[in-house]
């Protein structure tokens, strides 16, 4: 039995701790409200962009594909920080909200950079346009490159929202907000020949360049790399195991690579043709000849002598415990530096004139 000292002090301190809870509680609404404000103008004032150091950043706004659920794997979406300079490389369903979430503001977004047209890869383009047109303050619509039928794909979302502008138009403040800058700026990436790469800028610190992957035999497919100050990341958008990739992706310091595991992939449509849901197995089995597995994806990194190598677009999704080292296979003993399985938050760090990788998950829940 404790000391009648001892239980007289803890009594005492019972009822402070339940006076300052009573406290606590009666005035919650002020103390949330407060904290919410700070919390909101911070975030609405201060962009992630500002306390990373000069260099080239390469984020996942977006780590899986289109294939179910996952929770951790959004679909595609890659954002690219080159200095103060911020870019987006596909627009999967939940870009704007995870590039928000990272503390990076939709209306900072300078250009979007298309893969390619299959929905997965443009299902969350009209909110992110849509967002940067009332945050910018610009000038000038948001440009959108992509190859052939990107005209087509910006044009039909600029009139799919274009009630909801004039809207916005007719209740906003005129000075936040002008029709002249709304929609995007669609701009066809053109090749005079398959294998050639296109300049798309070019700048004393920076060079953007395009190059076609052929993913698929049905849509023109576009790769990107990105260069600011001696430092380098390709991008592959959806493709399956290409020798084009080992040529374009030489040196560069980081490899963004598209990624699905066959064995796993195998075991989803063992399940479908088993349900008796042949067209959904024809499409697994379609799905697993337009993408690279991680094995293939590393030895493209071997081979291109690439420094760091970033997964993405990751299918299918690796919920269950386990998943991630079949799905990784032999891929670390293919390729000799650092791989990681991306998620949606995931920011690899490359300062300027440096060798160093630094990498880190900027999701904030609020």
């Amino acid at each position: 039995m404790l000391p009648r000292i001892l239980r007289s002090k803890l009594f005492i301190f019972a009822l402070v701790l339940l006076a300052l809870s009573a406290s606590l509680y009666a005035y919650r609404q002020p103390l949330l409200e407060r904290i919410i404000q700070v919390a909101v103008g911070h975030r609405l004032s201060v962009s992630n962009a500002a306390y990373l150091p000069d260099g080239l950043h390469i984020a996942l706004c977006g780590a899986g594909s289109q294939f179910l659920v996952d929770p951790k794997r959004s679909e595609p979406c890659v954002l690219v920080l080159a200095g103060q300079q911020l870019f987006v490389v596909g627009a999967g369903n939940k870009s704007t909200q995870i590039i928000e979430s990272m503390n990076f503001g939709a209306g900072e977004v300078k250009a979007i950079f298309l893969t390619s047209f299959h929905s997965y890869q443009i299902n969350g383009l009209g909110q992110l346009l849509n967002w940067n047109w009332l945050l910018a303050k610009s000038d000038i619509p948001l440009p959108v490159l992509g190859p052939k039928g990107v005209e087509d794909v910006v044009s039909s979302l600029n009139l799919a929202y274009a009630i909801d502008s004039r809207f916005k138009l007719d209740t906003l403040n005129p000075k936040n907000l002008s029709y002249v800058s709304y929609g995007g700026r669609p701009i066809t990436i053109h090749f005079d020949k398959p294998d050639d790469v296109a300049t798309i800028s070019k700048t004393k610190d920076l060079e953007v360049l395009a190059f076609q992957v052929n993913a698929d035999s049905n849509a023109q497919s576009l790769g990107y790399i990105f260069r600011y100050k001696g430092r380098s990341a390709l991008i592959t958008g959806d493709i399956s195991k290409s020798a084009n990739i080992v040529e374009r992706a030489k040196n560069v310091d980081l490899l963004v690579h598209d990624a699905l595991s066959p064995v796993l992939m195998q075991a989803y449509l063992n399940g479908a043709v088993k349900s008796g849901l042949t067209h959904v197995s024809d499409l697994f089995s379609t799905i697993m000849t337009q993408h690279t597995s991680p094995e293939e994806a590393a030895q493209t990194a071997s081979r291109a002598a690439v420094k760091y190598l970033l997964l993405s677009g990751i299918t299918p999704p690796l919920q269950l415990p386990g998943a991630e080292g079949i799905f990784m296979g032999q891929a670390k003993k293919l390729y000799n530096g650092p791989i990681k399985i991306g998620v949606d938050g995931d920011v690899v760090s490359m300062p300027a004139y440096s060798d160093e990788f630094n990498l880190r998950n900027l999701i904030t829940r609020f």
